[in-house]
């Protein structure tokens, strides 16, 4: 898409940005760097980083408060800045930790067609930037990409739990309103792709074309039955609408990742099996409602993190 929350920036912007110290995003306070004294761990400080938008930033959080938690030397690079920033900023060594997207990854790094896969679109970029001197570590479940939400109301009706069983309603002729996006209605990966995988034609008739944003709105005054939306964002959650299973694999796959320069995860042999831990419990659902947390409730993401480590065990 590829992902509206992960546009570029100007790389020229690069050097101001590091002088800066790396603002930390999304009006968050990141705790203090250091170490704790009677378990640190001996090697280099792990410069920690993140994108700007609210999960990228509670991503980075996550790991910082974490990997500072069990010892290691951390220092705070939050909210450095989008993939044309925080990129060349790894690569330089200028910081050594943050999150990204697997289809980022291979679509906008290699260049390379989607993938609608999640371990084939982790071992395609994890073994093309391995020869940069870049290790993926274990992605978390969490996918952040495209998906098709439903009014509860119209789940419960239709008995709607996958995208196939909404296809085999439109083949039976009933008329179920799609709220899509102008962008999305024309481009190849776009509803062309999705009608290919799901072997159907939507009727031009039902699909409701709205600017983006404006999807839950058309849902919410019942003008839309279904409608396309971004897996991890909170009106899914305060709204009550029910994703359905993307049975079919129509949509590219977006897991998150640490990705960390090899040097740093050559020095300390357990990190990454340090962040497999945190990386397993952040699944699509985890993510959408810290994101909530922070967007809707307005937690501070310094807060959402702590929380949600404490809760699972991951930070006395």
């Amino acid at each position: 898409m590829y992902m509206k929350k992960k546009s570029l920036f100007l790389v020229a912007v690069l050097s101001l940005t590091l002088a800066l110290g790396g603002v930390f995003g999304c009006g968050a306070k990141a705790p203090a760097a250091g170490t704790a004294p009677d378990k640190g761990k001996e090697g280099p400080t792990i410069k920690i980083s993140s994108k700007t938008f609210t999960e990228a930033a509670i991503l980075g959080t996550l790991s910082l408060q974490y990997l500072e938690g069990l010892g290691y030397p951390v220092e705070n690079k939050m909210g450095l800045g989008e993939l044309a920033v925080i990129r060349p900023a790894l690569t330089s060594g200028q910081i050594d930790l943050y999150w990204e997207y697997t289809g980022t990854g291979v679509m906008n790094l290699m260049e390379h067609a989607p993938v609608f896969e999640a371990e084939e679109s982790y071992k395609l970029i994890k073994e093309w930037d391995a020869k940069n001197g870049i290790a993926w570590l274990e992605y978390a479940p969490l996918n952040d990409t495209y998906g098709i939400v439903v009014r509860p109301d119209v789940a419960e009706k239709y008995k709607l739990k996958t995208i196939s069983d909404y296809v085999a309603q439109v083949k039976k002729g009933e008329t179920l309103k799609f709220v899509g996006f102008p962008e999305w209605e024309g481009r190849a990966d776009g509803l062309p792709s999705f009608e290919k995988v799901y072997d159907f034609k939507m009727p031009k008739g039902d699909f409701v074309n709205v600017a983006m944003g404006l999807n839950y709105e058309t849902l919410k005054n019942q003008k839309g039955d279904l409608a396309l939306a971004f897996t991890t964002e909170p009106r899914i959650v305060t709204d009550k609408l029910v994703m359905l299973e993307d049975d079919k694999n129509a949509f590219p796959v977006y897991n998150a990742a640490p990705v960390v320069r090899q040097q740093i995860v050559d020095a300390y042999p357990t990190l990454a099996a340090d962040l497999k831990k945190l990386s397993s419990v952040l699944d699509t659902l985890t993510i959408t409602e810290l994101n909530m947390q922070a967007d809707v409730e307005k937690k501070s993401i310094d807060e959402v993190s702590t929380t949600f480590l404490k809760s699972k065990g991951l930070l006395k």
